[in-house]
């Protein structure tokens, strides 16, 4: 099997290696029928085309906003109009699909996601200023509530924990649409205030200890909830003014029960390490999960863990370490007819290797895309890799 291989320019950000990219093409026992003559529709290029609207800041992980510059070197070479992103995520990539003339559903199994998904491509039927904003968060009244009395000493300080349980009272009076913007810019105000930028661990008497830490920021730590709120807030206003395509959000839930018919299928599921066991999702943003999920909360938690995280019941997530090679075959027999892009890490489970396998038994052409970037909080070097199989 021959491979052609380009160097290309300096990656961008914290990419920190040059741009590598191999073209595969399926060995011939392997190659599918060739396909129909006639192209796909073409898409019409966005009027914001060439003015790339900024996608807001996030502390979330695995975030794809860093890799913008990549994938749209990749994704600007395929045809076709409707595109599914199945495992949404931040909507990062839904937003650069938008902009280059996608029409776009995002899916994710988090109704945390779900809802800030719903706050940044949605337009709102009554828009929200950053004075409204102010105002709002200056009514909000902190009083001991269900977060102080289940979370006192993990995550936040018994103040910020009132304080939350205030916020919450207050959205019951706010608009559903303004609801959601809020609540997104509250997730993320949360993942700054926390030293990992995660829940999996308590964490909190770090925060509060006297050491030095070689990690984090003290001061956005100790920011209050309601500046983190309207930063966010205002890049969220910036973002929205150069809106691409429109893109239509799901519900929430499990990417194998999406119905097909999509011309382009992106999927970024959760990696899993070779050597050690992987936190799910729900282990590192179970907090979010319980805000977007308020008034069911108390009946998710699960009594034993001493964490207080939600059951792992309650997401229809993909943990089976076992079964991803599994279950992304799957998806791309459910989704036949359209082409496929996987983003993944080289050097976990599975192989780089046994990915290239999987796309060769599926599709005529492959084409293998690889960058290596730093992540936060990270001194490691982390090759991604960005696969895209052609029917």
């Amino acid at each position: 099997m021959q491979t052609e291989i380009a160097e290309l320019g300096e990656a961008e950000d914290l990419a920190i290696d040059n741009q590598v990219f191999s073209i595969f093409p399926a060995p011939s026992a392997l190659s599918r029928q060739s396909r129909d003559d006639a192209k796909l529709p073409s898409r019409e290029t966005p009027a914001t085309f060439g003015q790339w609207s900024q996608f807001p800041t996030t502390r979330y992980y695995g975030s794809k906003r860093r890799q913008m510059d990549w994938l749209r070197e990749e994704f600007v070479r395929l045809e076709g109009c409707t595109a599914l992103d199945a495992f949404g995520g931040t909507g990062a990539v839904s937003h650069l699909l938008s902009q280059l003339g996608w029409d776009v559903t995002y899916n994710d199994a988090f109704q945390f996601n779900t809802i800030s998904a719903r706050a940044l491509f949605s337009s709102p039927k009554v828009q929200l200023s950053a004075a409204n904003v102010a105002s709002i968060l200056r009514a909000i009244q902190p009083h001991p509530g269900f977060i102080h009395a289940t979370f006192a000493g993990l995550y936040f300080t018994d103040e910020e924990n009132a304080w939350l349980d205030g916020f919450m009272t207050a959205l019951a009076h706010v608009e559903p649409a303004c609801k959601d913007l809020l609540l997104h810019c509250l997730f993320q105000a949360c993942l700054k205030k926390r030293p990992y930028n995660l829940f999996h661990r308590a964490n909190l008497k770090l925060r509060q200890s006297r050491v030095e830490v070689q990690f984090g920021n003290r001061t956005t730590w100790e920011k209050s909830f309601a500046e983190h709120i309207l930063s966010t807030f205002e890049e969220v206003q910036q973002m929205q003014r150069g809106l691409g395509r429109n893109v239509r959000v799901t519900a929430g839930g499990a990417a194998e029960d999406i119905t097909p018919g999509y011309d382009f299928v992106y999927i970024d599921p959760p990696y899993f390490k070779r050597a050690r066991a992987t936190e799910s999702y729900l282990s590192r943003y179970h907090f979010l999960e319980g805000l977007a999920r308020y008034e069911e909360w108390p009946q998710l938690l699960d009594a034993r863990d001493h964490l207080r995280r939600i059951q792992a019941s309650a997401i229809n997530e993909w943990t089976d370490k076992t079964a991803l090679t599994r279950n992304i075959d799957a998806l791309i027999q459910k989704h036949r007819k359209a082409k496929f892009a996987l983003s993944y890490v080289s050097g976990e489970h599975p192989s780089e290797e046994e990915l290239c396998a999987l796309f060769h038994d599926n599709f005529s052409h492959v084409r293998l895309s690889r960058r290596a970037y730093g992540r936060a909080l990270s001194k490691q070097k982390f090759v991604d890799l960005l696969l895209i199989g052609e029917p």
